[in-house]
């Protein structure tokens, strides 16, 4: 079955029998993504009110505006460590205006997106260290786990890093307000067991299983009203303040950009932070969700990194948190049944509908399942399990994972994730003996009939693996075989994008022949 292009291909189907299974797809994902988004929110320092709006705008604007299928496009996890630090740093202790001022960043973060789209640079987000990323995605991980172990108790962190709040969440454990924490645990509780059980996920997504029961419990606890508690021998004031405020009227939802410090290295380094780490995530779940497509299709990550700026700079002059193509939520998507940009449009326009028809029963749920709704993704964004498999790839990925996990927790994404490319780059040219070729890829080609022959003459890793890809990917043979006996070093990451490419072109009928190089150990991952 031959791939379609982005551009010939039928985006938007409008026979019945299609558009059943898209909607179906877009209620599922509505279900999941409206909690979500407004635990995502809500942890990013934002009002909640801008999680809601990127679910909208990413839904409905990120499925007209789009170079990908069946991905689904919103505020994500991994963009929350991102968020929250440029809100305080910009803020200067008033949360609010580093909100406002944030929102400008976003506006031109979005900017630097589609201009990176448009000069074909979409790509790029696939040179990065396979396991420098993997450290990333784990800091983002631990620190998601460690803040919302805060709410989840109803005291707020005061050290001022991660890694010294991991040290105050059990220094401060007699803070906690047991009886936020009793209805906390009680939402994680769920969230774990609806996981558990397939054929009830199914129905029941997660979140909303955890909201359902936080909403159960406030009723129960009668949080709505101020009192106070006695629960194992102590006394706890409950209260409003332990609830979601979101307003009644959508028109109050919007939050005006501040153009203020545009000039400041914080706001530069906020802009690109959050250009980098969007991009990066966009273009990686995309080329993922690609691979599950049932039709095989591959996106058009320039033109998917077009959509996401565009999402992003309306989303800054709204109000509203930016927005990336959020894996879990398209992997559930795919595995829902969708096959077209109709189930992002339809999750986006029902949260749409949702906030205009029922937005009072938002009012009633407890931040504190909203911060179990959240421990659980930080717990698989941060799964110890990453360690055995990292090992598996050897003790120099190990140093790079733990590099990058530790420098980023320490300091912020962008420098974790530099120090850890750096050290990549670094340990590279150590093996390969070589500074300069590891930006240039050496190699010769030959074609013979209907073969191309490329012989690699240089190291090949991920600063320069791309051209490679590239020339693999663009030619018409029908058998492409690379050679890699002449090459002096192949890195993990090229290894893992190369088995990548050749799985691709097998779905194209086409073949691709690596001799010289062993990818059974990727296989296997």
């Amino acid at each position: 079955m031959k791939s379609q292009s982005v551009s010939s291909g039928k985006l938007w189907p409008v026979n019945l029998a299609e558009l059943k299974p898209n909607f179906i797809s877009g209620f599922i994902l509505f279900l999941i993504a409206l909690p979500l988004s407004i635990g995502i929110s809500v942890a990013s320092g934002a009002p909640p009110t801008a999680g809601i709006l990127a679910a909208i705008v990413g839904g409905i604007v990120g499925s007209i505006v789009s170079g990908s299928y069946v991905t689904i496009s919103g505020p994500a996890a991994g963009m929350i460590v991102v968020m929250l630090e440029c809100v305080e740093s910009l803020g200067r202790g008033d949360v609010m205006m580093g909100f406002k001022v944030t929102l400008a960043a976003v506006i031109v973060a979005g900017a630097l997106q589609i201009l990176l789209g448009l000069m074909k640079a979409g790509t790029l987000g696939l040179a990065v260290p396979i396991n420098a990323l993997h450290g990333m995605l784990t800091s983002i991980g631990v620190t998601i786990l460690v803040k919302q172990a805060f709410v989840l108790g109803g005291i707020k962190a005061t050290a001022p890093n991660t890694i010294l709040q991991i040290v105050e969440v059990f220094q401060r454990f007699s803070e906690d307000n047991y009886e936020v924490l009793l209805i906390g645990l009680v939402c994680l509780a769920t969230v774990i067991t609806v996981s558990k059980i397939p054929k009830l996920s199914k129905v029941l997504p997660p979140p909303l299983a955890a909201v359902i029961v936080g909403y159960v419990a406030s009723l129960i606890a009668d949080i709505e009203h101020p009192h106070v508690v006695t629960l194992f021998n102590s006394q706890f004031e409950i209260g409003p303040k332990y609830l979601l405020h979101v307003p009644e009227k959508i028109s109050e939802y919007f939050v005006s950009p501040l153009f203020q410090d545009v000039f400041s290295g914080t706001f530069i380094k906020c802009v690109i932070t959050i250009a980098l780490v969007a991009s990066i995530e966009s273009v990686l779940s995309t080329y993922a969700v690609d691979k599950l497509d049932k039709q095989k299709r591959s996106s058009n990550l320039n033109m998917d990194l077009v959509s996401k700026g565009a999402c992003n700079m309306i989303l800054g002059f709204i109000g509203g948190l930016p927005v990336i193509s959020e894996i879990v939520r398209s992997s559930a998507n795919v595995s829902s049944g969708a096959t077209s940009r109709w189930s992002n449009l339809f999750h986006g326009s029902l949260i749409l509908i949702f906030i205009l028809v029922a937005t009072g029963l938002l009012n009633m749920i407890p931040l504190t399942a909203f911060a179990a709704i959240l421990i659980f993704v930080g717990y698989r964004l941060a799964n110890p399990g990453q360690l055995k498999h990292v090992l598996a790839t050897g003790k120099d990925q190990l140093l790079i994972f733990l590099t990058t996990l530790i420098v980023t927790l320490l300091t912020d994404l962008l420098i974790g994730i530099f120090v850890g490319s750096i050290l990549e780059l670094l340990l590279n040219a150590v093996r390969s003996k070589s500074l300069l070729g590891l930006f240039t890829l050496a190699r010769k080609s030959e074609t013979q009939g209907d073969q191309l022959s490329i012989q690699i003459l240089g190291p090949c890793v991920f600063s320069n693996m791309l051209s490679l890809k590239g020339q693999i990917e663009k030619s018409t043979a029908a058998t492409v075989e690379v050679n890699f006996s002449q090459s002096p070093f192949v890195d993990h990451s090229t290894k893992e994008i190369m088995l990548t490419v050749k799985n691709q072109m097998a779905l194209l009928q086409k073949k691709v022949i690596f001799t010289g190089i062993d990818l059974s150990a990727e296989a296997h991952h």
